[in-house]
């Protein structure tokens, strides 16, 4: 299993000793801690309560388990962090994953999430997934960005399927192609994935 990249472009981000790795349970509260403002004060997710640590670090092991679940950490301390997860639960959508990243809301704009994608989208080609799917809530220039420039294309809006803060929100939804034809054969559970 991957445990530390070295950061890509890092003088351009201006942060010192800045490493993705994949996270583990120890990493539940600082990453508890970035997802709860998206929780209680935006529909960018849309849970309504905050998962406790606990339950970040049972989200952390679950996902662990057969996909990547990364974190950015910058001078000890962690500013984004990003994970995939099934697309569906029938067989046949099994080579299809969603993808989702956050960054601390003070750590927006410096590359943090662009550097998460990298490793976390290279990582699902190398289990032989074939595509990876984002929901975002809209409107969202800022991941809309992201997602673009990582070469996600837009596919469709589900309209007013998500209800939060007294309004309907629509989501949009995103594809990025990662490999080409028929599968090679089973995705590879992620703590199989041997190191780069």
């Amino acid at each position: 299993m991957e445990e530390s990249t070295g950061l890509m472009n890092e003088g351009e981000l201006g942060l010192r000793a800045a490493a993705v790795r994949v996270a583990g349970p120890a990493d539940a509260t600082a990453v508890a801690a970035i997802y709860a403002p998206y929780v209680l004060e935006t529909a960018i997710s849309f849970e309504e309560r905050p998962p406790t640590d606990a339950e970040m670090a049972a989200r952390i092991s679950k996902t662990l388990s057969n996909h990547p679940f990364l974190v950015y950490e910058a001078a000890g301390r962690i500013l984004g962090y990003a994970y995939a997860g099934a697309h569906a639960e029938r067989a046949a959508y099994r080579w299809s994953a969603n993808v989702s990243v956050y960054v601390d809301p003070d750590a927006h704009r410096r590359g943090i999430g662009r550097a998460l994608y990298t490793q976390l989208l290279a990582m699902l080609g190398r289990q032989g997934f074939h595509t990876a799917f984002a929901g975002i809530t809209l409107p969202n220039e800022r991941s809309i960005g992201l997602h673009e420039a990582m070469g996600f294309v837009h596919l469709g809006t589900y309209l007013e399927v998500g209800f939060k803060f007294g309004r309907w929100h629509d989501v949009g939804w995103w594809r990025l192609a990662l490999s080409q034809g028929v599968p090679a054969g089973e995705p590879l559970p992620f703590p199989q994935l041997p190191q780069a």
